[in-house]
């Protein structure tokens, strides 16, 4: 489809919608097709909320762009000691809240012992591991509140033991000290070769800790601490320490960030406000970018006949750009399913057929017809300094073995493996990719498959539960070292929505945070994802390219790359491309 004919569908859209052209009403405005799921930066894990973390919150590091390196954030300098083991942070002097309260040490304590804390459930905890104690710590409170949900259940109990837990067992476990407001000492267990990026992840942003202490209740049912949801979507209540405070939220509307005006850097901002227009429908997004209503559409699924058509097009707004991640199902691995019955899928050897049994490079050029790359591996290759995938421990599409692999598995009739059904998030363009996988199991291996389509809320709680049997799923690199991928699936890892575990996949990811040489230590995570190929928790499709709209005559400074690192703060957006 030509730009003229685009256009022209996108005229008779405004006409039968009855909207009107209008110009941003921010500096900066663009638009994203889900939701937030949450402005905790100890709890996100979503692209969407990492994006708009990254406005309102500073790290101690951040990434420099366009050369993506590591530059001083929230903490102007640091030291490694030579025990190659403990990190001295210095504050900023200036570096302070939305509110005018400066940024201490303590902020970044009390943030990050929350993400150790088993009450917040935060997905990425395990980031936090690699600080001397902080498993001790997690798996202390974790038996803290068991014994407490066994025995008395009253307010000054809970109390007590949150009192224990974090004045008391924190300060004696954890490697995590400020011996005045301006310095942070970090001390590791072992050597983490990626831990400045890892300060640079929202997980490690800080929290304005008077205004937390403020809210935190503890429920007298669990024994657990708890924020109001509404903690993080008033703009009242959110203290933040990033380029922009939140102005204003509206649940699946819009959320607008203004310049912070006390943050210490903002004589480099080039832009003094951003608004996040939520758009779940892509044409009607795209309708509003042309129609004047936004800057960028970032995040378009590539597996839309939009999509596709806006790459053939031609058009010199439309970029696309490897990404750092995987599209892939995830097979629920646990012995019985939810409702009580047998899982098929607790065979590997049924989960391997299956993802024999997908045609991927049909799916990528006549589905999506975005031609992104083929996966075998979970980790995209070329993608990681001194790491390559093992490719050939990937499931290739061969029909004829996957059919073998079933008969094996005791499945002589393909017909009696019964009760599957492909799970996906509605709204983001996941249905005819299911569609042709479901055919494609019918078609190779005489299965039916069902599909079901849910809200991102109660998709998201379908899978954290396992309710589920096949759900369509996707990772994005967070750092530069396979671990930000192989860790997901850890036994018992926050993010191990497959319920999959492997002991010597366990021993080979604890091998490698071991002070291994840098040779030494890639083989055993590549010996590791051989074994997730091999087993076949998840099943790869394809890896990701992104697909982003805007004039780059009107807009600078986005800096599209493959870990889609952003600073907005840097963006400057005019109407004329002037």
């Amino acid at each position: 489809m030509r730009r003229a004919s685009v256009l022209l569908m996108l005229a008779v859209t405004l006409q039968l919608c009855g909207c009107g052209r209008h110009e941003p009403k921010a500096d900066f405005v663009f638009v994203s097709g889900v939701e937030i799921n949450t402005l905790d930066p100890q709890k996100m894990t979503w692209n969407q909320d990492i994006r708009v973390a990254g406005c309102l919150w500073e790290t101690l590091v951040r990434f420099k762009l366009p050369d993506m390196t590591i530059e001083p954030g929230a903490a102007e300098s640091w030291t490694l000691g030579d025990d190659g083991l403990t990190y001295r942070f210095a504050m900023r002097s200036d570096a302070k809240w939305s509110n005018g309260d400066p940024v201490t040490a303590n902020d970044f304590i009390v943030a990050w012992r929350r993400a150790m804390l088993p009450d917040f459930a935060a997905d990425y905890a395990q980031l936090f591991f690699g600080i001397r104690g902080a498993k001790a710590f997690f798996d202390f409170r974790q038996q803290q509140l068991k014994t407490y949900a066994a025995g008395e259940k009253t307010q000054a109990r809970a109390q007590q033991i949150w009192r224990e837990a974090c004045d008391e067992q924190f300060a004696q476990m954890v490697g995590l000290h400020a011996p005045d407001e301006r310095t942070l000492v970090v001390e590791l267990d072992k050597p983490v070769p990626y831990f400045l990026e890892l300060c640079a992840f929202a997980s490690f942003m800080p929290n304005h800790a008077a205004s937390l202490d403020a809210m935190l209740t503890l429920n007298p049912d669990t024994g657990m601490a708890e924020l109001p949801a509404s903690f993080w979507t008033r703009p009242g209540n959110l203290v933040t320490n990033g380029p922009y405070q939140l102005a204003r939220y509206r649940f699946k509307r819009d959320l607008l960030m203004t310049e912070n005006p006390h943050w210490w850097n903002r004589a480099t901002m080039r832009n003094h406000s951003i608004l996040q227009r939520v758009i779940e429908n892509p044409n009607t997004a795209m309708l509003s970018y042309e129609n004047g209503q936004a800057h960028w559409l970032p995040d378009i699924p590539t597996n839309l006949t939009l999509a596709a058509d806006l790459v053939v097009s031609g058009r010199d707004d439309v970029h696309r750009t490897p990404w750092a991640g995987t599209y892939f199902y995830s097979f629920n691995c646990k012995t019985t399913l939810a409702d009580g019955r047998p899982n098929p899928l607790a065979d590997p050897r049924v989960r391997r057929a299956l993802a024999m049994a997908i045609d991927r490079q049909t799916l990528v050029e006549q589905v999506t017809r975005m031609r992104q790359p083929a996966a075998k591996s979970f980790i995209p290759p070329h993608m990681i300094p001194g790491y390559e995938p093992p490719l050939d421990h990937g499931a290739g599409f061969d029909p004829h073995a996957a059919r073998q692999l079933l008969i094996e598995a005791g499945y002589t009739d393909p017909g009696k493996l019964t009760g599957l059904s492909i799970l996906f998030n509605t709204g983001g363009g996941h249905v005819p990719v299911a569609q042709a996988i479901a055919h494609q199991w019918k078609q190779h291996l005489g299965i039916d498959v069902t599909l079901e389509g849910q809200e991102v809320r109660s998709f998201r709680e379908r899978l954290k539960t396992w309710k589920y049997t096949i759900a369509r799923a996707s990772w994005i690199g967070d750092y530069r070292d396979p671990t930000t991928f192989l860790d997901k699936y850890q036994t018992g890892g926050g993010n191990n929505d497959s319920a999959w575990s492997n002991a010597r996949y366990d021993e080979l990811l604890r091998q490698a945070r071991n002070d291994q040489p840098p040779d030494i230590r890639m083989t055993s995570l590549r010996q590791a994802e051989a074994i997730l190929l091999d087993e076949q928790p998840i099943a790869p499709i394809y890896h990701y390219i992104t697909l982003d709209v805007y004039d780059p005559r009107k807009v600078e400074g986005l800096n599209l790359n493959a870990w889609n690192f952003r600073r907005l703060e840097q963006v400057r957006a005019t109407s004329s491309g002037e």
